[in-house]
């Protein structure tokens, strides 16, 4: 086997879960879980789990926050993806709460991911999952080189404290440049970022 190298440096390793949900007919959304199980960081290992849950659709639903094992990766990875943007996950970063977090099912049908904080307890799912493909590139604004596997959930679910959250899956245009289609679910697996 010959050893091939690149220039390109990695900064993260790991699999990124995301999960979108949207009331029929309206322009924004219910409900934005994006979940990092983080294999290697420059702040190490761990979870961190950006939720934000409009009020308007779920009065009870906790105050956005980002839920982690790990505080100092889960600062970095806010600093690296939200802290700047104008994704509603923004708002996570004034609340990181210590969590638990276990995780259950199988990548080829149906995953679930469950998380235990002072806040209660998340539960997520992603079911109806597609056959992987290998997906590689630039990615979006963020200017970062992206290898993964790449798994289209075509079915997924959010419950706070054992209250169903609402909203369904929809097209996102801004997946299509990225995977070729609209969604709003899906599983990034053994995902790299590397600068260039």
């Amino acid at each position: 086997m010959t050893r091939e190298t690149s220039d390109q440096t990695p900064i993260w390793c790991g699999i990124h879960y995301l999960l979108y949900l949207r009331l029929a007919g309206a322009e924004e959304d219910c409900a934005r879980f994006s979940l990092f199980q983080t294999e290697y960081s420059p702040a190490g290992g761990g979870h961190a789990g950006f939720l934000h849950i409009d009020p308007s659709c779920m009065p009870s639903a906790p105050a956005s926050a980002v839920y982690t094992d790990n505080p100092e990766m889960a600062e970095w990875m806010y600093n690296r993806m939200y802290r700047d943007s104008d994704n509603s996950l923004a708002a996570c970063g004034t609340r990181i709460i210590t969590a638990r977090f276990g995780r259950g099912g199988d990548m080829r049908q149906r995953l679930g991911y469950s998380i235990d904080s002072a806040d209660g307890t998340v539960g997520a799912a992603w079911t109806d999952l597609e056959e992987p493909f290998v997906h590689h590139g630039i990615a979006g604004r963020s200017g970062l080189y992206t290898y993964c596997l790449f798994i289209v959930a075509n079915g997924a679910g959010l419950d706070v404290n054992g209250e169903t959250v609402p909203g369904e899956l929809y097209a996102r245009q801004d997946w299509i440049p990225l995977v070729g289609r609209p969604l709003s679910s899906c599983l990034i697996a053994d995902e790299i970022w590397a600068t260039t």
